[in-house]
């Protein structure tokens, strides 16, 4: 023991995320704006049909005679890529809160469950 090399642990490990997650999260990075483009589209035929919203004249653009919406598609796309987005992230908060690791490491104190004096006046 005198003479033996010295050696400290450095801590606990750090867990790294699994590589198959982050070719997951690039596979939902390029499907959400695909997903809110095409649902944008749907939700544009269907106000045609059903006559839900109606939308101002302001909001036509007349240089494009493709497609005079255009406007109100990048806009209806972006608040779909906010929502959309929001819901994945929800059910990955469910799934990381059931199946993930515990809370506390091996090294960590348990909560305090001490309230404090009462004091009288």
């Amino acid at each position: 023991m005198k003479y033996s090399q010295y050696s400290r642990d450095k801590g606990p490990k750090i867990r790294e995320i699994h590589p198959i997650w982050r070719g997951v999260g690039c596979i939902l990075m390029v499907l959400t704006p695909i997903l809110s483009y095409a649902a944008a589209t749907l939700l544009l035929q269907q106000n045609r049909i059903h006559g839900w919203v109606a939308i101002p004249p302001e909001l036509l653009v007349k240089q494009f005679a493709i497609d005079p919406l255009i406007a109100v598609r990048i806009v209806l796309t972006l608040v779909l890529i906010v929502l959309i987005g929001a819901f994945f992230t929800m059910i990955t908060f469910i799934l990381y809160s059931a199946f993930g690791p515990s809370r506390y490491g091996p090294f960590d104190v348990p909560p305090v469950t001490y309230r404090g004096k009462r004091y009288r006046r």
